[in-house]
This record gives C-alpha cells, sequence and structure tokens, in this order.
C-alpha cells in the first residue's frame, strides 16, 4: 500500500494541489484580465509537475488545468461550454501544447536520472576494480565489493559465504556492514547454489521455484560466485522491502559478481604458491640436513672412530702416556664439536616453535665479556680484543642467550680469518650496541642477509675444508629477535666484515651503577 500511494497518491495530489493554488492566485491577482496569458501561468505548473513528478503527474495537471481554465476564465464561465470555435481552438492547443511540453520534460528528467545513475555506477565499478586492483587483502576487497552491490541496487543487506581452502563441511562467512542474521537465510537454497551453481531468486526461471516454490524469505537472493564452472561462493542479498531489481542493476552485480570470482580465483592461486613455496623451503631445508649429516657429522665421528680404533687395535701397553693423551683429546674435542651441532639444531627448532622467551636481568656489558671470554680456550682468547665504552652500565638482557649470540659470532669471525677479532661494545639513542669485527675475506658480495638464513652456507664454502653448518647465525639472528633487537652483516671497505647487534632499552631497563 505504501508503494503505490508513493508512486501515486502523494505525486497526483500534489498536481491538484499546485493547479488550485494556480487558479486561486490568477483570480486574487485579477490575471483573467488577460486571458491569453492564463495558459502560459498553467503550462508552468505542467512543466514543474513533469519535472519533478513524473510523466504520469504531468499529464493529469494537463487535463486538470485544462478543465480549469474552461471552467473559471472562458466564457461562458462555470459551465464546461465555449461560446465560439476561437476558444474552442484556443482550449484544444492549450492541452496539446501542455501534453506535449510535460512529456518532453519527463523525459528530460528520465534521461538526467538515467545519467546520473550511470555516473554513479560507474564510480561504483571504478571504486571496485580499484580495490580489487590495489589491494591484496581478500575480506577486505570483498566487504568492498558488497557495499557496491548494496550502492548500485535496491539490497539492504549483503552477505558473502565462501568454500574455505580445505572444502570441508565448514563454509567462511564474510559480512558487510549491514549482514544477513543466520536465522533469515535458507540453507536449502545456500546449499543448492553453492554445489549447483545456479542462482536463486534472481529471477522467474522454473529450476528453483520448482525446488523452493516462493521460499517465504522470497526477498532473499543467493548468487554463486563461479568462474570457468568453479564455484568459490555465494553471495546473499536481502532486497528493501516491495523491491526489486532491475536490468540495469543486474548488469552492474553481475559484474561486481566476476570481480569477486577474480578476488578469490586469485586468493586461491596465491594460497597455492605459498605452500609452493613452503613445500620447496622444506625440500630444501631437507637436503640441506641431509649433506650437513652426511659431511659435518661424519668428519667427526670418523676423527672419533680413527681414534678409538687406534686405542683398541693397538695393545694400550704400546702406546706411550703423551699419545693416548692426544687420542683422548681428539676423541674430546670431536665429541664437543658434535655436541655443539647438535645443540645448535635444537635451539634453532626451538626458536622456530617460539619455545625460547628471553629472562631478562640487568646486567653489565663486563659481566657479558666475561661469560663470553670463559668459553673460550687460552689461545683463541690472546686473539679477540674488546672495547667497552662503559664498564658500569647495565642493561637488560638474558645472559645466558646474549652469551651464546656473541661466542657464535666470534667463533665465526675466529674460524674464518686469522687475525685478532675485536668486540666493541657501546650504547646510544636508548640501544645497547654490540659490533664484531675482522678482517678475514669478508662476505659474499649480496649474501648479507642470507648468512642467517638456516643452513646456508656460501657456495665457495659448500666444497671448502673449512666446518659449518649454517646454523649458528640463523640462531643468533633468532636470539636477537626475541629480544626485539636487530642484528645485521656488512663488508668493511679495508676488508672483513663487521657484524651489528643493536638491543632496544625500554625505560627503567638501564641503570648506572
Amino acid at each position: 500500500m505504501t508503494k503505490y500511494w508513493r508512486k501515486f497518491g502523494i505525486p497526483y495530489l500534489t498536481a491538484t494541489a499546485a493547479v488550485a493554488l494556480m487558479t486561486v492566485l490568477i483570480a486574487v491577482v485579477h490575471a483573467d484580465r488577460h486571458a491569453s496569458n492564463i495558459s502560459m501561468l498553467y503550462l508552468l505548473i505542467v512543466t514543474v509537475a513533469a519535472l519533478l513528478l513524473g510523466r504520469g503527474a504531468s499529464i493529469y495537471c494537463s487535463i486538470l488545468a485544462f478543465f480549469a481554465f474552461d471552467w473559471f476564465f472562458v466564457e461562458p464561465r462555470h459551465q464546461l461550454t465555449v461560446a465560439s470555435f476561437s476558444e474552442w481552438l484556443a482550449l484544444c492547443m492549450f492541452l496539446l501544447t501542455a501534453t506535449i511540453i510535460g512529456q518532453l520534460t519527463a523525459l528530460l528528467r528520465k534521461r538526467m536520472e538515467e545519467a546520473q545513475k550511470s555516473r554513479n555506477e560507474t564510480a561504483a565499478l571504478a571504486e571496485a576494480s580499484w580495490a580489487v586492483a590495489s589491494d591484496i587483502d581478500r575480506d577486505r576487497v570483498l566487504k568492498k565489493l558488497m557495499e557496491t552491490i548494496m550502492k548500485v541496487s535496491a539490497a539492504d543487506a549483503v552477505s558473502m559465504c565462501l568454500q574455505n581452502a580445505e572444502f570441508d563441511d565448514s563454509p567462511v562467512w564474510i559480512h558487510s556492514n549491514a549482514p544477513i542474521q543466520d536465522d533469515e537465510l535458507s540453507k536449502e537454497a545456500m546449499t543448492h547454489a553453492l554445489v549447483r551453481g545456479q542462482s536463486i531468486g534472481w529471477d522467474n526461471s522454473p529450476h528453483w521455484k520448482k525446488a523452493f516454490g516462493d521460499l517465504k524469505k522470497s526477498e532473499l537472493i543467493y548468487l554463486p560466485i563461479t568462474l570457468n564452472n568453479e564455484t568459490f561462493g555465494v553471495i546473499c542479498m536481502r532486497l528493501k522491502p516491495a523491491a526489486t531489481i532491475e536490468d540495469s542493476e543486474k548488469n552492474i552485480i553481475n559484474s561486481v559478481m566476476n570481480h569477486a570470482a577474480v578476488v578469490l580465483h586469485r586468493d586461491k592461486l596465491l594460497q597455492i604458491q605459498t605452500q609452493a613455496k613452503a613445500l620447496a623451503e622444506v625440500d630444501r631445508l631437507k637436503t640441506a640436513l641431509l649433506s650437513m649429516v652426511s659431511h659435518d657429522f661424519r668428519s667427526p665421528l670418523t676423527s672419533i672412530k680413527a681414534s678409538v680404533g687406534s686405542m683398541l687395535q693397538t695393545n694400550s701397553g704400546a702406546l706411550d702416556a703423551e699419545t693416548q693423551t692426544q687420542l683422548l683429546q681428539g676423541v674430546d674435542q670431536e665429541a664437543d664439536r658434535l655436541n655443539k651441532m647438535v645443540g645448535n639444531i635444537l635451539d634453532l627448532s626451538r626458536l622456530e616453535a617460539n619455545a625460547w622467551t628471553p629472562k631478562k636481568e640487568l646486567t653489565t656489558m663486563t659481566e657479558l665479556v666475561g661469560s663470553v671470554v670463559d668459553s673460550f680456550g687460552e689461545q683463541e682468547n690472546k686473539r679477540i680484543k674488546v672495547d667497552i665504552a662503559d664498564r658500569d652500565k647495565e642493561f637488560s638482557f638474558d645472559l645466558v642467550q646474549m652469551t651464546q649470540v656473541l661466542r657464535n659470532l666470534i667463533e665465526n669471525a675466529l674460524k674464518y680469518s686469522s687475525d685478532d677479532v675485536t668486540v666493541k661494545f657501546y650504547n646510544g639513542n636508548n640501544m645497547m650496541n654490540i659490533d664484531v669485527i675482522d678482517h678475514g675475506p669478508g662476505l659474499p658480495r649480496g649474501e648479507e642477509k642470507d648468512i642467517f638464513k638456516p643452513f646456508h652456507r656460501s657456495k665457495s664454502l659448500q666444497e671448502s675444508s673449512t666446518p659449518g653448518m649454517g646454523v649458528g647465525l640463523a640462531v643468533c639472528k633468532g636470539l636477537i629477535e626475541a629480544h626485539k633487537g636487530t642484528i645485521s652483516a656488512a663488508n668493511q671497505s679495508g676488508g672483513g666484515a663487521v657484524f651489528h647487534i643493536a638491543l632496544p632499552q625500554e625505560n627503567g631497563d638501564t641503570k648506572q651503577q
């Protein structure tokens, strides 16, 4: 009832009131003294009615003005008769002119509305296309597309049901700012659209009416999102009361649906690409682990077996004490090397599982240096030069973890350089800074970041006799990041490499003794 009242009642009552008001105005100001001007005043009412109220109201206004003109201002007055043929001709010309002007004005209004609607639809599609092209966040783009549907149609709520990545029985829902409630949805219609890829409520096709009747909830529309015969999900639309979808709106909605299909297809391809990268990384780590087991583990095991075998095969009495000591020391060193390799792998696995949380305590740099130096032998300590800017200032960090980081960095520097290694400790910008500097061959060009990847070894070192698994620096990076710090590596202009560590210190993390 409200729809028909808005479409017919209000416009025609307004037209009647406008003609009546103009008639009263003419009578009051005595404009009828110049009857030829009266028709022009009525034509103004007809034009305004066509522009504001539509074609039907303008025709009604023309007819009503014709009778008002005849009844009130054409002799004999207050009768629907005309005294002369010229008066009849004037009345007919007025009616014809009023009708033509009304029709032309209504047509102009319709063209203006169509042009404005076309501009709005074009702007909405351009906005949707830009969102698809510039944003890779699936949910955000789909919400934008649902908002576009609400802008260009009579829908007041839109929701989207997607097949999840595993295609099991748990669909993924994405809602617009005005979602459709669960109790409004028909699961049968949803399943039909999702499985068969057929729209429900979109048109008067018998295939869904036969299956679902009028659905009781007939204001809901279910549209499958398909591309290349693959259904990615369903868009559910709830129309405003007594509203319908026009053909032009259907074209725009179909275009938006195609955009949604492209977004979901792209998201599927990204997931496949991500899985492929993950599998490639797993394969790389597997290959690196096998290489490590076959090379790095074999060397110390071979040395241990040779030493123990010599002691077992040779009469113990035939070996002097010095030789036995050397063999046992070799076994001990190689066992320590194996233990460290296994420890690094275990540390890396714990870091990747986020199972290693720093236990921060206020500690001076002097204590950290002492802990690191104690982990090296006498010959190695002779090559380590330490420079501490402020020995008594305390910083907050995990002493055990930072000791392991510095030991790994210094050990690498000693391994690849025959010169001394310098370790500098300083603070600035509320940061604890550490530099480990060597004067060796430096880092391979372009691999300054790759060296921190697990099991990464430079191509120039893969066939060398220098021991290493490519795990120590990855552990260092993980421990530093657990402290919310950063670690980087670069070549020096004069030769050698420098590893820089920066640990942020929040208020209360530092203390001057």
